[in-house]
């Protein structure tokens, strides 16, 4: 029940890109660094939340992969505690 809920919603995320795309026909100029470019306003909105997406990922990789060594350490630690004959 919960799959066919979260399809769902991955449908209507899509359907809603989809509306906000097609009413954003506009060409707007991209100004980067060294270059210049004119996109549609949809494409710069869907590369813009394509970039976010994927930099949340990295940073939440990076502190979940922090986590899981600290608690593998801790872990560890603990079992060494453990097997220590008390005094």
């Amino acid at each position: 029940m919960v799959a066919v809920f979260k399809k769902g919603l991955v449908v209507v995320a899509i359907i809603i890109a989809f509306v906000i795309g097609t009413q954003n026909p506009q060409v707007v100029n991209v100004n980067f660094i060294i270059a210049s470019t004119e996109l549609p306003l949809a494409t710069v909105l869907s590369l813009c939340l394509a970039l976010g997406v994927v930099i949340g990922l990295l940073s939440a990789a990076a502190i979940f992969s922090k986590l899981k060594w600290q608690n593998y350490r801790l872990k560890k630690s603990n079992t060494k505690l453990t097997r220590q004959p008390e005094q």
